[in-house]
């Protein structure tokens, strides 16, 4: 089930690479210095939501195994604990706009932004790998079921050949870290997202200012 949702989750969608990346850092970031307040971690979700024409739920479900963590820490320690989790499902949920732009998208947007061209190149690798894995991690499940340990040590085995095998055909091919993408011009919703990221980060902004007291002489 948690493949599945990852899967789903990130497919890739039409928003335009560059808006894709500007919007979700902008939402992070929007989070963070709102000091993780319940409004903003709500509008960030709700706006993934949104975009992503529900894709974003996906990845959330995918996540579960820490929910149940916020939970039963949210037991002991209450409010603050709730706080963090819409803070963590605000996040995940600004990064699923990155994987709703098609995956060329991606790493034109951080050639045009001046990322170094090796870490473009690495992930570049690790985008086109992803799809591989899932398919390795659901083939090692249909062979060993719902034993953790032995699914866990097929799998890493696997990924390990696997890392292995990709590594030898990148040397054999004189693999020099250059990055392949592309970039086009945005459209008129592309624009609006991020024209609506702007806005929350400024209001995250604005409630951060509001809480600042003058220190007294």
């Amino acid at each position: 089930m948690i493949v599945e949702s990852l899967k789903e989750g990130l497919s890739g969608g039409e928003i335009e690479g560059r808006c894709a990346l500007l919007s979700a850092s902008l939402l992070s970031i929007s989070v963070y210095v709102s000091g993780m307040a319940f409004e903003v971690s709500l509008i960030a979700t709700l706006i993934s939501l949104l975009v992503t024409k529900g894709r974003s739920l996906k990845l959330l479900k995918a996540f579960l195994p820490f929910y149940i963590l916020f939970a039963v820490t949210a037991f002991f320690v209450g409010f603050s604990a709730l706080k963090s989790l819409l803070a963590f499902l605000a996040i995940i949920s600004a990064g699923s706009l990155v994987f709703s732009s098609q995956p060329t998208e991606i790493i034109g947007a951080l050639k045009f932004f001046k990322f170094p061209e090796k870490l473009v190149s690495v992930l570049q690798i690790a985008l086109s790998m992803l799809p591989v894995i899932l398919s390795d991690f659901e083939n090692v499940k249909s062979l060993y079921g719902k034993s953790y340990y032995r699914l866990l040590k097929a799998f890493v085995s696997t990924a390990i050949l696997r890392a292995i095998s990709s590594s030898e055909s990148l040397y054999s091919k004189n693999f020099q870290y250059k990055a392949g993408g592309k970039t086009r011009k945005p459209e008129k919703t592309d624009y609006i997202l991020l024209l609506v990221s702007i806005l929350v980060l400024i209001y995250a902004i604005s409630l951060e200012v509001s809480t600042w007291t003058p220190s007294s002489t």
